[in-house]
């Protein structure tokens, strides 16, 4: 079921992470996508968070729609029930983008192998992080940066950014930050909240929230994905939410990986930089170590339902209690 009052804008890439024409498979050619991006997303003047989501393993194209509009849903819904508990967020005007990508491969029953492989060789051809890092530079020319007011954290003003990423799609995201990273050289906006701001790039991805992530446990402490640790884009923390009822990312990506996915256990290392919280009820406020760059969220108590020899609670994570989470971490930016 899909949320009709909440709009979502759909991106579509094809196995080799090339840009396609909505509704066909033919690919926008490298020089045009600037143009489609302009047409096709049009950021509003009025919006104040934009949230750009990708998604995971094995979802077809329009579960890909539908659970981007279950899940902003819940955002929507949220704000609408306790507007009062972000208290630093005095207008909520969202924009709402969903990027979908052949996340499964219908010649096999069980693809985990083709699909870790596709993420790979579309992240280090250079093709999905272009891509990503050409959406985020999109929304950074035509946005306004969000500016703080004079030592007054509510007066914060500006357009936030935040991407949220489920399973595969965490990959995705991480190496879209790091390209664009790699590719912003100068400048900066001069914002409040969190305490990674670097002064050496022009704009800020303001939240990264990954749901049930398909990534060793240990990522952060190997390349490409050390990287986030260091000055770069992302002025927050990566926010990460994991539950051992999450089969895929314990007996399924042992087998593969040879030790659990974060979403399973959490992440691991480097353990200076991860902190630790349970995933809140919407009645209860965060406090977010801002001095720790990793934070697991335990959601061990919710993230529960799902059939064992499918991932289990895999993709158990469309609760109120997820928007909460990004509501708060939307709050905390400014």
């Amino acid at each position: 079921m899909t949320d009709a009052h909440t709009h979502v804008d759909l991106i579509d890439l094809d196995a080799d992470g090339q840009l396609l024409y909505p509704g066909s498979r033919t690919t926008v050619p490298p020089d045009a996508i600037a143009g489609f991006l302009e047409e096709h997303l049009q950021l509003r003047e009025e919006t104040t968070d934009i949230f750009l989501h990708v998604h995971g393993w094995r979802t077809s194209p329009s579960d890909a729609e539908s659970n981007a509009h279950r899940l902003f849903g819940l955002v929507d819904m949220v704000m609408a029930q306790q507007a009062h508990a972000y208290s630093r967020i005095q207008r909520f005007q969202p924009q709402y983008v969903a990027v979908r990508w052949p996340s499964a491969d219908k010649k096999l029953p069980l693809d985990y192998y083709t699909i870790r492989d596709r993420t790979a060789t579309m992240s280090q051809s250079g093709q999905v992080p272009r891509l990503l890092g050409a959406v985020l530079g999109y929304f950074n020319t035509h946005r306004d940066l969000p500016e703080p007011g004079p030592d007054v954290f509510a007066s914060s003003y500006g357009q936030y950014l935040h991407c949220v990423g489920h399973s595969f799609g965490s990959r995705f995201l991480l190496h879209g930050i790091l390209e664009a990273t790699a590719r912003l050289a100068e400048g900066g906006p001069d914002t409040l909240a969190w305490n990674w701001r670097d002064p050496s790039y022009p704009w800020t991805l303001d939240s990264l929230t990954l749901f049930q992530a398909a990534l060793p446990a240990d990522s952060f402490a190997q390349r490409p994905y050390a990287g986030i640790l260091e000055a770069n884009v992302l002025n927050a923390p990566v926010v990460m939410t994991y539950s051992p009822s999450d089969t895929a990312l314990g007996v399924y990506h042992r087998r593969n990986e040879q030790q659990n996915g974060i979403g399973h256990l959490g992440a691991t290392a480097p353990t200076e930089h991860i902190a630790r919280l349970l995933l809140q009820d919407i009645g209860t406020s965060y406090t977010f170590a801002r001095e720790k760059r990793l934070i697991n969220v335990d959601a061990s108590h919710l993230y529960l339902k799902g059939r064992r020899i499918t991932g289990g609670a895999h993709s158990d994570f469309y609760h109120p209690e997820s928007a909460h989470l990004l509501l708060s971490l939307a709050n905390a930016a400014r």
